[in-house]
């Protein structure tokens, strides 16, 4: 059975008008009407069942793929990643907003209710942990997107006139996942793959597949701070030194993450100082690097090169490339791949 919601408002008029929901396409591949390659066989083969399931939606993110199909018993949900799938049984649609399905991967879908506006997801003591809900027809799908014992629903708020609402969900247990496509642990004995597993076990909300990222190299940015770098299929990831870690989907470029026929990469801020404003005080950074995967191994060296500042040379190191300390005074910047003879293999012109 579909979990009954549990809803308590909570009422809020605020000064200032909220901004918008996004569209849920910018964080997710949505697509209606169909489901991932080869999931539905996935999701069907531990049921006996022979009728026909008929995909309603699919929404991905970072190799999470969360499903609901259409079936005579119910709709079904289901979560597959490259390793695992997790599988629902067959849920009635309660009428009501309500959670249905949640996994050990951070995924919840279920139903909608009449209210049509967008929702969050969130933990009910930080707002910050959680994300948008997708919603296609009277269902709603978030792969990948929180773990929590409670979940509070915020429905969109548009205008000062409108009150802030907030609804307390209950969330059923986590179905279990059956890994169908077990691989080979990665290395974890390394020093690199045992700073790499300790951080992908470190945090609140669970990294897709853990035992299936590579490690690779650590990445000084200063004489002090450094990043660990894990590599799984089109992911990169960033992991500091305080565990705080940053995934990048290279299939999904966007403003920060861009990729090339021979490289493919990252800016962030690194060199971070403390500032004061007023009676708090900000981390700052004004110079950024570049950190790359080469994707062809005629690479040699690659150079940042931004006006009016020094050019930045390093080489690869185990499949990357770290280009610490740019200065970050300006929108535009080169980059340059050579190979052994100096020869330009690729100029990228990367912009904010």
């Amino acid at each position: 059975m579909a979990v009954t919601r549990a809803r308590r408002p909570h009422r809020s008029r605020r000064s200032t008008p909220e901004l918008r929901h996004q569209d849920p396409a910018s964080f997710y591949d949505l697509r209606t009407g169909s489901a991932a390659d080869d999931a539905e066989d996935r999701c069907r083969a531990g049921t006996s069942t022979a009728e026909r399931w008929t995909p309603i939606a699919t929404a991905s993110r970072r190799r999470v793929a969360l499903t609901a199909f259409e079936t005579p018993a119910g709709i079904v949900f289901c979560e597959t990643t490259p390793l695992s799938v997790t599988v629902s049984s067959p849920q009635p649609d309660p009428g009501a907003l309500a959670i249905a399905f949640t996994t050990a991967g951070g995924s919840m879908a279920g139903f909608n209710d009449v209210d049509p506006r967008s929702f969050r997801l969130v933990a009910p003591r930080d707002p910050n942990r959680g994300g948008l809900a997708a919603r296609v027809g009277r269902v709603f799908l978030m792969p990948a997107g929180l773990v929590s014992d409670g979940v509070v629903a915020e429905p969109e708020v548009t205008t000062s006139a409108e009150l802030v609402q907030r609804f307390d969900l209950a969330t059923p247990p986590p179905s279990p996942a059956v890994v169908d496509r077990p691989v080979t642990p990665e290395d974890r004995a390394s020093a690199e793959g045992r700073r790499l597993g300790e951080c992908l076990a470190g945090q609140p909300e669970p990294i897709v597949d853990p035992s299936a990222w590579r490690a690779g190299r650590t990445a000084d940015l200063t004489a002090t701070e450094s990043v660990q770098l894990g590599h799984y299929e089109d992911l990169l990831l960033l992991c500091r030194e305080n565990r705080t870690v940053s995934v990048y989907d290279f299939r999904r470029p966007d403003g920060t993450q861009w990729a090339g026929a021979t490289l493919r990469g990252v800016r962030v801020f690194d060199r971070f100082g403390d500032t004061a404003g007023g009676e708090a005080t900000y981390g700052t950074s004004m110079t950024e690097a570049v950190i790359a995967e080469v994707t062809d191994a005629r690479v040699a060296s690659v150079t940042a090169v931004s006006p009016g500042r020094p050019e930045v040379t390093a080489e690869p190191v185990a499949g990357s490339v770290v280009l610490p300390g740019i200065e970050f005074t300006t929108t535009e910047l080169r980059i340059v791949a050579r190979d052994a003879s100096g020869n330009v293999l690729e100029e990228l012109t990367h912009r904010y």
